[in-house]
């Protein structure tokens, strides 16, 4: 087994002040982690197995304390938009001008907003990343009604039979 890096005690005192603190479960579950270690002296098999992580969770947590202190334990990682081609601004400012053509009753196709988003990103995109900016974005596709609600429907029905239209 390997000798685990040692924690300065000005870290070990930092964990103890922020022992006293109230926080949720994962901010709990990082502390448990290195609290375990500091003061019963746990191996990180034992952590791992108590708290209900991985070794290398445990591990990468440990190291994360020692190098950044409490914000390590209180700062959440997880969620958010890691691999974005724009942001939410810039999506909505290049929606903005299709939203033009639109508003003129001109049919927008997916493949020329396609085209101009690899132009601007400078590279292939999959034609579902079209799709989820343009759900994001609360756009949604409209299509004609099949019928006309105040249509005449004995003058369709007149129509079917081939007579002439009467007024």
């Amino acid at each position: 087994m390997r000798t685990p890096t040692p924690i300065p005690e000005s870290r070990i005192l930092e964990l103890e002040n922020f022992r006293k603190d109230k926080w949720p479960g994962f901010e709990f579950q990082r502390f448990l982690c290195v609290w375990l270690r500091v003061n019963q002296d746990m191996s990180t098999f034992d952590i791992a197995k108590t708290i209900g992580w991985n070794v290398n969770t445990v591990r990468l947590t440990q190291k994360d304390f020692i190098d950044r202190g409490v914000d390590a334990l209180t700062e959440s990682k997880r969620g958010g938009r890691h691999h974005e081609y724009m942001s939410i601004e810039e999506e909505k400012e290049f929606l903005s001008s299709f939203e033009k053509e639109s508003a003129d009753g001109h049919i927008l196709v997916v493949n020329e907003i396609k085209d101009e988003l690899e132009q601007r990103v400078r590279h292939k995109v999959h034609k579902t990343t079209v799709y989820r900016i343009l759900d994001r974005n609360d756009w949604r596709k409209i299509t004609p009604r099949p019928k006309h609600p105040k249509r005449d429907k004995e003058a369709g029905e007149v129509f079917k039979k081939g007579a002439s239209w009467k007024r």
